[in-house]
């Protein structure tokens, strides 16, 4: 039964490690959580599409404050052909556009939280908690950050209870292989996640 007076929140969610566990963070605490994926035009979005829904899915029969996943998409200027992923995972403006599109469908919404899984990591411009403050003061909203400063492995150890995290999915370079959707192991992302993963109890 959902709580008539529940705080909405717009949650960017891409089926990863980070986003999942953001996800089920609020949903665990009762907020009316409302996902949303936004694709730019990369090529392994298809395919994390895909396994994102199929995450929805799986969450939505135990959550019932999981509100539908929204799809929107952002042109993109880029020359996305020209980029090699595999080496340099920087996509320029990432968060701002993130956080623009988040907005305006928020906006629509009624919703006044905005939350993002960013780690802070990686050492570009738009990464760090400074820059989502100024960006929360600039939209009116508030941007839920909870992450921010942490290693990936970290978020695993402190919010991945309950979590279904076999179920999530970062690849720059997926697969199909008879109605299947593989990571490729060997990009950075894969990388990523396998070396945080082994950090889980067994």
């Amino acid at each position: 039964m959902l709580q008539e007076n529940a705080l909405k929140i717009l949650v960017l969610f891409s089926g990863g490690v980070e986003s999942t566990c953001l996800l089920y963070l609020y949903l665990k605490k009762e907020w009316l959580v409302y996902p949303l994926y936004v694709r730019a035009g990369y090529g392994w979005e298809a395919y994390e599409i895909q396994k994102a829904k199929e995450l929805w899915s799986f969450t939505k029969r135990k959550f019932k404050n999981l509100m539908p996943l929204r799809i929107l998409s952002l042109p993109n200027p880029e020359r996305i052909k020209d980029r090699n992923h595999n080496q340099d995972i920087f996509i320029p403006l990432r968060n701002l556009s993130l956080i623009t599109c988040a907005g305006n469908y928020a906006y629509l919404k009624g919703i006044k939280h905005i939350a993002i899984g960013s780690l802070g990591l990686y050492p570009f411009y738009d990464n760090n908690l400074q820059y989502m403050q100024t960006l929360q003061s600039l939209i009116k909203m508030e941007i839920h950050t909870p992450f921010m400063g942490m290693e990936k492995h970290e978020v695993i150890e402190r919010f991945s209870k309950g979590v279904p995290l076999e179920r999530t999915f970062s690849c720059i370079n997926p697969k199909r292989v008879k109605n299947r959707i593989l990571a490729c192991s060997i990009c950075k992302k894969c990388k990523e996640r396998e070396e945080a993963l082994r950090y889980l109890s067994p």
